[in-house]
This record gives C-alpha cells, sequence and structure tokens, in this order.
C-alpha cells in the first residue's frame, strides 16, 4: 500500500497533480488526504516545512479527500456543482465512482467543499 499524507497546516497550495485534462495546480485543505500521484520532491518538502504529515490505516481512511478549491486549468466545484460534477470531481482526484455516485449530493459537498463555502 502506498504512503498517504494529511494536511496539517491551514492550506497547501500549487501542489502539482495529474487529472483527467492533463497536469494541473490544485489546493488541499487542512485534513485533506493528498492524492496519489504527488511528486516525492513536493512530499519531501511539504514534510519539511510542516504542512503534511504521514497518515495510516484508519485515519487516512477517515479523511475527507479534498476541499474543493484548486487552481489552473481543472475543473472547480462550489456550492452550486450538482452531484454529477461532484462525482467527477472526485474520481479525478482519485476518488472510487462507485463509491462515490453512492453518496448524496449533501454528503459529497461535505467531502469536496470547503466548511461554510457557499458560493
Amino acid at each position: 500500500m502506498s504512503k498517504q499524507y494529511k494536511v496539517v497546516g491551514a492550506c497547501v497550495a500549487n501542489v502539482p497533480i495529474d487529472s483527467p485534462s492533463g497536469p494541473t495546480l490544485a489546493m488541499f485543505h487542512q485534513d485533506a488526504i493528498l492524492p496519489a500521484g504527488v511528486s516525492e520532491e513536493r512530499i519531501k518538502h511539504l514534510l519539511s516545512v510542516g504542512l503534511i504529515k504521514q497518515v495510516g490505516g484508519s485515519e487516512a481512511a477517515a479523511q475527507p479527500a479534498l476541499s474543493g478549491e484548486q487552481g489552473g486549468d481543472a475543473k472547480t466545484v462550489n456550492a452550486r456543482s450538482s452531484k454529477a460534477e461532484l462525482v467527477d470531481y472526485g474520481v479525478a482526484q482519485g476518488g472510487n465512482r462507485a463509491e462515490l455516485d453512492a453518496l448524496t449530493l449533501k454528503e459529497l459537498q461535505g467531502r469536496y467543499l470547503k466548511s461554510g463555502a457557499q458560493q
């Protein structure tokens, strides 16, 4: 099993990730789990400055995947996004489509939108 990393700072910005539309920069808020595919060099830097920590087992599984804010060309989501848009966004961040489809719109919003974000 690959290592997982949790954001412990307020947020981590400009993290290069692969998305269906190609490489993009993403932003992750506190308690988000970084998706697979973040470069080892970026992981080392974020660890050295104390913005992330390695997690495993139940701690990693219990964390939401992302906050829902992303830069670059990739699709972003907000409080007006449909369930399908949130599912697609989650899949682009490494989520399992079948698991995400089983969630309600409210659950997806809780997982991918920053708390209290009403855009």
